[in-house]
């Protein structure tokens, strides 16, 4: 007999903490857009600040991840946090 094993790839929502605030507004707003490393990431993040810069005049900072299949580094990280009043993720093949 064949055993049948189903999986939930779905992860428990972060903790509220770990969200951070929400801006009352995008207007002028430094905005990071952290690309995975992978096809088309950088593509997308730059047509997408593009479009927010022209909307709401935000100003666009790029960071990119060295290997796309391993996580950011703490110093990384860290410098995207003081560098961004918001984070837009790519994760893009």
């Amino acid at each position: 007999m064949t055993r049948t094993v189903a999986l939930n790839p779905t992860s428990p929502p972060p903790p509220p903490e770990a969200l951070g605030r929400r801006l009352d507004t995008l207007r002028g707003a430094r905005v990071g857009f952290f690309s995975n490393n992978k096809p088309n990431a950088d593509a997308l993040l730059e047509r997408t600040a593009r479009a927010l810069q022209d909307r709401f005049g935000i100003e666009p900072r790029f960071f990119t991840k060295e290997v796309p299949s391993l996580e950011a580094g703490e110093a990384l990280l860290a410098t995207c946090s003081e560098a961004c009043d918001a984070i837009v993720l790519a994760a893009y093949d």
